[in-house]
């Protein structure tokens, strides 16, 4: 074999190589992406003040099957599904639901409200706690009703904002993406009322975790 022909064949190995490299590296890519991990965009300030406009969000697929009290999730938005929603969990299947005096009331035990200052209070239902944005007026009251099997009851953070269970009612557990758990980079894309040219980095909230 002459020379030649070696570095050939030498040559449409590493082609080769390299090709399926880059074909299992995709592959394990779109694996983990489809059925493991996922990644999000925060637009909107629904879910202030846990998760600001500009953040970058980790959610992770397996772990959303038994939804808990307390579990930031990400879903297709009931009624406009090529939107993604970031909802907080406030009550499963079989829990009674309701609103009087202006605050959460899950199984007849009111949630235990601590003020922070005098927008944010830490917010207490079954064992759990979140820091909430108090609406300036007091939510209305609502009748009770009971989570129906394999549906979650989901409210924002930033309770004045009603595009939630409010509005939807509770919401079947297969709408749910994944289970958003940290922040990974956030963007800050105004500077007082102007858009800036460049955004800045809020850096005290990369791979912050999301409570």
């Amino acid at each position: 074999m002459s020379t030649t022909d070696a570095a050939k064949k030498q040559f449409h190995f590493l082609i080769r190589y390299v090709l399926q490299s880059a074909a299992i590296i995709v592959i394990c890519a779109v694996l983990i992406r489809v059925f493991l991990i996922s990644s999000y965009v925060m637009s909107g300030a629904s879910m202030l003040p846990s998760v600001w406009p500009g953040d970058f969000l980790i959610g992770f697929r397996w772990s959303v099957g038994e939804p808990r009290r307390g579990d930031v999730v990400a879903l297709r938005c009931p009624g406009e599904r090529e939107r993604t929603c970031l909802k907080r969990v406030v009550a499963v299947a079989g829990d009674r639901v309701e609103f009087a005096d202006g605050r959460l009331v899950v199984n007849g035990q009111p949630g235990r409200l601590k003020p922070l200052n005098k927008e944010l209070a830490l917010e207490s239902v079954g064992g759990r706690s979140w820091v909430i944005w108090q609406p300036s007026q007091p939510i209305a009251s609502r009748a009770p009703l009971i989570v129906p099997p394999q549906q979650v009851y989901l409210l924002n953070d930033k309770r004045s904002d009603e595009e939630d269970s409010r509005s939807w009612g509770p919401v079947a557990q297969e709408y749910l993406e994944a289970k958003v758990k940290y922040v990974w980079l956030s963007l800050e894309w105004y500077k007082g009322q102007e858009v800036r040219t460049w955004p800045a980095v809020r850096w005290r909230r990369l791979l912050r975790s999301i409570d």
